[in-house]
């Protein structure tokens, strides 16, 4: 396990039943107002109900509430294989960092995967669900590694950028990969994750030891990738109905993971200087970026989409109307959806 799961106090306990309650009641309180929403909720009824829940659970729990009830990915990667009956398969870097496989792990070809959660939850139920969609779409010569970093507040940057750095040399040195067969990729803080793995491709990082793949990786692909922590983006506040997620976790999340340092071009990718993106064509071939157009990154990940497409020919930049954050991964809200299609289309296409 990446982290020590939290054991919750009495009084936890009783502000997360609280916490639990308030969710309820929100339920209970959108689902009559709710077809009075207009254009500034979700699109759909049911939608708008589980998306005002989620929000409500998010803001009223804490980092260790939200720790201590959902499965850390070594956890729910055991259950997982448990239930769709195959025998789990992972490695360990030598620092003790794991990483899990979906697929076959003799593969040829490799989606490198870090999970998303704000650096400081655990992956969502579907995040397992969505890899397995990815080696089903993609073929048998195909598989998913997804890392499992330790989470904020229990390491802080550069910890998981350093443990992405090393999975992806030992899967190059170690697992004797070719570049052109392995991409990187994730949703949210991964995908904040897999961009600061290709600027330490381009800049090492003073702290971490520097990675020459031997050529170009296969692709990256940056789904709904956290490329900014401020939050006076327009669509941060025209979608706050709408997203799952709200500026104050967001807030939480990006200074449990900074640890009081400044953002740099490595953990918080849009303020990186000018220039800094050049040569980006020498380390990747290709590169999705995509999120959804009902999300408060929407903004974000516009912006940075067109920063890296301006270095980069083959980039391709993909806003999904009527989405909100991270729905491909996100079991609770349906998973799939257009996000959904256009990552397994890439990956079977490019790899």
């Amino acid at each position: 396990m990446a982290y020590e799961k939290p054991q919750l106090s009495s009084w936890e306990k009783a502000t997360l039943v609280t916490a639990i309650l308030r969710t309820l009641s929100t339920g209970l309180y959108t689902s009559v107002v709710a077809p009075f929403r207009g254009s500034s909720g979700s699109a759909k009824y049911l939608d708008h109900v589980k998306l005002a829940m989620v929000r409500t659970l998010m803001d009223n729990t804490t980092t260790r509430h939200q720790q201590a009830i959902t499965p850390s990915l070594d956890e729910a990667y055991a259950a997982y294989a448990k239930r769709q009956g195959f025998t789990p398969e992972s490695l360990t870097l030598p620092d003790g960092t794991k990483a899990h496989w979906i697929g076959s792990k003799s593969a040829e070809k490799v989606v490198i995967w870090f999970h998303g959660g704000g650096y400081n939850l655990p992956p969502d139920a579907g995040h397992l669900p969505f890899a397995s969609e990815i080696v089903s779409a993609a073929g048998p010569n195909l598989s998913v590694l997804m890392l499992s970093y330790t989470l904020a507040p229990h390491a802080v940057y550069p910890t998981q950028l350093r443990q992405a750095v090393e999975l992806l040399r030992y899967t190059i040195t170690d697992l004797e990969r070719k570049p052109e067969n392995v991409a990187i990729g994730g949703d949210s803080a991964g995908g904040n994750l897999a961009a600061g793995v290709l600027a330490h491709m381009l800049h090492p990082h003073p702290d971490l030891k520097p990675l020459d793949v031997g050529g170009k990786l296969g692709g990256a692909i940056l789904l709904a990738p956290w490329a900014s922590f401020a939050t006076h983006w327009p669509s941060s506040k025209k979608n706050a109905n709408k997203d799952l997620v709200t500026v104050y976790c967001s807030d939480k999340w990006s200074q449990a993971f900074l640890g009081g340092q400044k953002g740099d071009g490595y953990s918080e990718p849009l303020v990186a200087e000018e220039g800094w993106w050049n040569g980006l064509e020498d380390v990747v071939r290709e590169i999705l970026v995509c999120g959804g157009a009902d999300e408060l990154l929407a903004d974000v990940i516009r912006e940075f989409g067109k920063r890296l497409g301006a270095v980069h020919s083959k980039l391709i930049l993909f806003i999904a109307e009527g989405e909100w954050h991270d729905k491909p991964t996100l079991q609770v809200m349906g998973a799939g959806g257009q996000q959904s299609d256009a990552i397994k289309s890439f990956v079977k296409s490019r790899l």
